[in-house]
């Protein structure tokens, strides 16, 4: 079974019980849905790191490994930084055991898939989002285990936390293969990569869009838990964003790599959570309660991230050209015949460097 067929799995026991609860309809449109939710997950991790392995090569990973101190920053904010903000969280939240170790699992989980076409968009450091998603998954079949048993117990008294390797492995596959493939085209051809990778970035988006529209129909009870959930899922992935952003700024990263730390930080595999819980918790009566979080961390996710991007892509595209312009109309009038120019455009990298 996949990290996919897997988190479904436990999706189809949350779906009963939440139309138990709010409709009427039939368990074979769950099921419909389901299985159209299964490809649509599959597909989403494709498209996307075949798309942004089109993006990178080789020589792009020797940098970032000849200099690994970004990835080795992000793996400290991942497994350090995340968990104890989980925890703060949950105890500041005063949410009951179930939630909170929900919130637990998510917070102590490697980085997800998502943060690289996260990163694609907020123009950072495509390469380095590969290689720290990679790291993160490998160090999670230790770190996971360990930040659990260290702080779970402020919630359960159980140490029986089940950790599906195997689901590791297969979220490894389905980093590595795509990009390689990716990789492979772009080497054949850069103009064929680069089309692939404008239409692969969106198409990620899309299918993202059409996947949380599918997850909130067959998953009615999320509208019933309580409010303090959606807080804290919407402020769990802001903190990772900013302790990210903050620790790679006093670690003198430049900015696209502040950029690709944020993303890797705030944005957690919520598969590999969800298979945790099916996995550890399957039989449980807090199964629904412990599946709810990272449910609803998914979608709170995007709407965070893609709006920081959005508000990014605004700022460079309006603010920054604008003062671009201004200089350059400055430097113009000045000299009074365009010589200004000669020695090129002036650059908004400066003031891009200070973000």
């Amino acid at each position: 079974m996949t990290s996919n067929e897997t988190m479904l799995t436990g999706m189809s026991q949350m779906s009963t019980i939440g139309y138990a609860l709010t409709t009427s309809q039939p368990a074979a449109h769950v099921q419909v849905l389901k299985q159209v939710n299964k490809y649509v997950l599959n597909i989403i991790l494709t498209v996307i790191m075949a798309a942004m392995g089109c993006a990178v090569t080789v020589e792009d990973f020797r940098v970032v490994l000849r200099r690994p101190v970004g990835a080795v920053i992000g793996l400290g904010c991942q497994f350090i930084l995340m968990p104890v903000a989980a925890f703060t969280l949950a105890h500041v939240m005063g949410l009951k055991p179930a939630f909170a170790l929900g919130v637990l699992i998510v917070g102590s989980s490697p980085g997800g898939t998502l943060s690289t076409i996260q990163t694609h968009y907020s123009r950072g450091d495509v390469c380095l989002s590969i290689v720290m998603t990679t790291t993160s998954t490998i160090a999670a079949v230790g770190l996971l285990p360990f930040n659990l048993w260290l702080y779970s117990r402020s919630w359960t008294e159980s140490t029986q936390i089940h950790i599906p390797y195997k689901n590791i492995i297969i979220a490894l596959i389905l980093i590595l293969i795509p990009v390689g493939v990716g990789m492979v085209i772009r080497w054949k051809s850069t103009k064929i990569a680069r089309v692939i990778t404008q239409i692969g970035s969106v198409s990620g988006i899309v299918l993202i869009g059409v996947n949380t529209i599918i997850n909130l129909i067959i998953n009615p009870g999320l509208f019933s838990t309580p409010w303090t959930l959606w807080v804290a899922g919407l402020l769990l992935p802001s903190l990772g964003y900013s302790l990210g952003y903050l620790i790679a700024l006093l670690l003198r990263q430049n900015w696209k790599q502040r950029r690709t730390i944020s993303f890797e930080t705030g944005t957690q595999n919520v598969g590999l959570a969800l298979a945790l819980v099916v996995v550890t918790f399957g039989d449980s009566p807090l199964f629904f309660d412990l599946f709810s979080y990272p449910t609803v961390f998914a979608i709170t996710t995007i709407i965070d991230s893609f709006s920081l991007i959005g508000l990014y892509l605004f700022y460079d595209k309006w603010y920054l050209k604008r003062k671009d312009d201004e200089e350059k109309g400055d430097k113009l009038e000045g000299d009074g015949n365009g010589d200004s120019f000669a020695d090129g455009p002036v650059s908004t990298q400066p003031m891009l460097d200070k973000l």
